[in-house]
């Protein structure tokens, strides 16, 4: 992943490019699926830890399969955060990795270290490594090469400083430490705002560039990220202090795809209430009995109550008792989804006949709710 300024929001943000070698190429690559990363820095204890992914934990059905979510906590809790979530979507990375490979290198830890522990993430090239621990851009595409040899999925995060940005650049800083990495990376599957997917482009290939995941890495909070995650170039996001909070989930729930809204495919109705027969009530008939197009004895007629409307299917000579104004008593009638329709059903089972007593009879029928008009997608639940 890779992280850049929204130049439009705030003052010199921070973008973060997502890069997995492990997802499959692009001719089989489904839309880039949103990404969000808790980056929570040097904080937190062990009770805070268990505090913040138990709330994360409860919340997680609502992106599961949905959106991809990876926690960088401090070194020594990775396992234990690993372990916490292990039974969520959630998945724990690393914020930091050596340049080098393993041996006598104090205090560093190798991707293939990682990867041996069973840490799939991990943060390259963050702001505050760069400025306050002198990373220049040769040491985050040597991390990038080792994370490469070994199959470690990388967190890239670049963007200028705040006076490289007043002084208007922006791009030219973001276009260099991304020189910096392109020759590393021979395996780009997924993931990098306008201008760095456009550089990718240039770079590399119109494919790759539409693939990258680009995040944002400014101050993301539950009440920007709704309007943030709905620019074009934004796939997802690196959190930083609102990662430590509860309400990260809201942050993450704002990033689920939003599932247009299609007209549903109806299928035969197994299971229905009022079951599939049984349906006993009187109804006046509203308007006269119509024969159904390409049938021989099927006939459709409008019944209601003061409650509103809905068409009965009937067949035959049971049609001939539909008298327009009149009440009926419908007995063990049943009720269908025909071709995306509710319908009251008569079928041989069935009876309808005139009402016999006064107090049977309907005094009006409500026009205002027709359920015959209005598709319904019915489920068993």
């Amino acid at each position: 992943h890779f992280g850049s300024r929204l130049e439009d929001i705030r003052p010199a943000l921070r973008p973060a490019l997502v890069w997995a070698p492990s997802i499959s190429p692009f001719s089989q690559m489904a839309p880039r699926k949103p990404f969000v990363g808790g980056n929570w820095k040097s904080n937190g204890t062990v009770e805070s830890a268990k505090t913040l992914c138990a709330a994360l934990n409860s919340g997680s059905a609502a992106y599961r399969n949905k959106v991809e979510v990876v926690l960088c906590p401090i070194a020594p809790q990775i396992g234990l955060v690993s372990r916490l979530v292990r039974k969520s979507p959630i998945k724990a990375g690393a914020q930091n990795v050596s340049a080098t490979a393993e041996g006598a290198f104090m205090g560093e830890i190798s991707a293939a270290q990682l990867k041996d522990s069973g840490i799939q993430w991990t943060c390259i090239g963050h702001s505050e490594r760069r400025t306050k621990f002198g990373e220049i851009d040769k040491v985050t595409a040597e991390k990038i090469e080792q994370c490469q040899k070994v199959g470690i999925s990388v967190i890239f995060c670049i963007g200028e400083l705040l006076e490289e940005r007043e002084a208007g650049k922006t791009d030219e800083v973001n276009k260099r430490q991304l020189d910096a990495v392109y020759s590393q990376i021979n395996d780009w599957k997924k993931e990098a705002h306008a201008a760095i997917r456009k550089m990718i482009q240039e770079a590399v290939s119109e494919e790759v560039a539409n693939g990258v995941r680009i995040l944002y890495g400014g101050s993301v909070t539950p009440e920007n990220c709704k309007d943030l995650i709905c620019k074009p170039d934004i796939d997802g996001f690196l959190v930083g202090g609102a990662s430590l909070k509860p309400s990260f989930t809201d942050i993450i729930t704002a990033c689920v795809p939003v599932v247009p809204l299609k007209k549903p495919k109806f299928i035969k109705v197994g299971d229905i209430e009022p079951a599939a027969r049984g349906v006993n009530l009187y109804a006046k008939v509203h308007k006269a009995a119509t024969k159904v197009e390409g049938s021989d004895d099927l006939m459709e007629v409008s019944v209601g109550d003061d409650t509103g409307l809905v068409t009965l299917s009937v067949r035959g000579d049971k049609a001939s008792v539909l008298e327009v104004g009149k009440t009926v008593r419908i007995q063990n009638g049943h009720v269908a989804m025909i071709k995306g329709f509710i319908r009251l059903s008569i079928d041989k089972w069935a009876t309808v006949k005139p009402a016999e007593k006064e107090e049977e009879e309907i005094a009006s029928v409500s026009e205002a709710k027709d359920i015959s008009g209005v598709e319904y997608e019915l489920t068993k639940n």
